[in-house]
C-alpha cells in the first residue's frame, strides 16, 4: 500500500493487516461504503481513493465505525473480566451463598403468605412490588453463580 489509505484510516488498515475475523467485516463495511465489489482488497480501496479523492470522507466513517467497535469490544472484555474476578474472589465466601439461600426462602414464604391470605386482606400494589423486588434479586443472584461463563471456571 502507498500509505494514503493508512494516513486517512490507520485503525482500520490495523484491523485488516490483523487477518482476525473482524478483518472481513471491516474490509466489507470500506467496500460497501464506496460502492466497490466485497472481495476488493486495501489495495484496490486505495487506489480507488487516489482516484477518487472525494471518497476519503466515506472512508473516514468506516474508520469512525471501526473505533466504536473496538471501544464496543473492550466495554464487553471488561466486563467478562469483572464478572471473572468477582466470582473469583467470592467462590469460598460464604456471604454470598447465605443471603442467596435466604433470598430464595423468603421468596418462597411471601409467595406463600401472599397466596393463603384471603383476596380481600392482599394489597395488590404492595405484593408486586415486594415479589418484584425479590424476583430481582433471584435473577441477578441467579446470573452471577450461573451464567455461562461460570460453567467455564468449574471444568
Amino acid at each position: 500500500m502507498k500509505g494514503i489509505l493508512k494516513a486517512l484510516a490507520p485503525k482500520l488498515v490495523d484491523v485488516v493487516a490483523s487477518s482476525n475475523p473482524v478483518a472481513g467485516t471491516v474490509l466489507k463495511m470500506a467496500t460497501r461504503k464506496l460502492g466497490m465489489p466485497e472481495n476488493s482488497t486495501p489495495e484496490q480501496i486505495e487506489d480507488e481513493i487516489e482516484r477518487n479523492p472525494e471518497k476519503a470522507a466515506l472512508i473516514s466513517d468506516v474508520e469512525q465505525q471501526v473505533k466504536v467497535m473496538n471501544i464496543e469490544l473492550e466495554s464487553y472484555k471488561t466486563e467478562v473480566d469483572d464478572r471473572k474476578h468477582a466470582r473469583e474472589t467470592f467462590k469460598d465466601d460464604w456471604t454470598p451463598k447465605v443471603f442467596g439461600v435466604l433470598a430464595l426462602i423468603l421468596y418462597g414464604a411471601y409467595v406463600m403468605t401472599v397466596t393463603l391470605m384471603p383476596h380481600d386482606a392482599n394489597d395488590e400494589t404492595i405484593i408486586s412490588l415486594v415479589l418484584g423486588q425479590l424476583s430481582g434479586i433471584l435473577g441477578t443472584m441467579a446470573a452471577f453463580w450461573f451464567s455461562g461463563s461460570s460453567t467455564n471456571n468449574r471444568k
